[in-house]
């Protein structure tokens, strides 16, 4: 018990910085782990926008694909219909001349 009131002072002294050190990084501490939630929350934003732009990608390839398919069925009929179009024109021109 002796030793105790000989180094009284000191204990107070470092059990009051003690409590002063923890005081003093609870903002510290609050700040990092606010940090680390908002880091968190940018990876998960970051990696859900690359899977919608991949997805999207495909999705604009698989569709242009088809597209050109289907335009160039279109032009074989557009070819077509000018095809008519003017076999009707020459058709109508003989009549009238003849």
């Amino acid at each position: 018990m002796q030793i105790i009131h000989t180094f009284i002072h000191e204990i107070i002294v470092s059990a009051m910085l003690a409590i002063a050190g923890s005081v003093a990084m609870w903002p510290i501490r609050k700040v990092q782990n606010a940090y680390k939630e908002a880091t968190a929350k940018l990876e998960a934003v970051h990696t859900e926008l690359t899977t919608q732009r991949e997805n999207c990608l495909s999705s604009l390839q698989r569709q242009g694909d088809k597209q050109i398919e289907l335009l160039g069925k279109a032009v074989e009929v557009l070819g077509e219909m000018h095809t008519d179009s003017k076999l009707m024109l020459e058709h109508l021109r003989d009549e009238r001349k003849g």
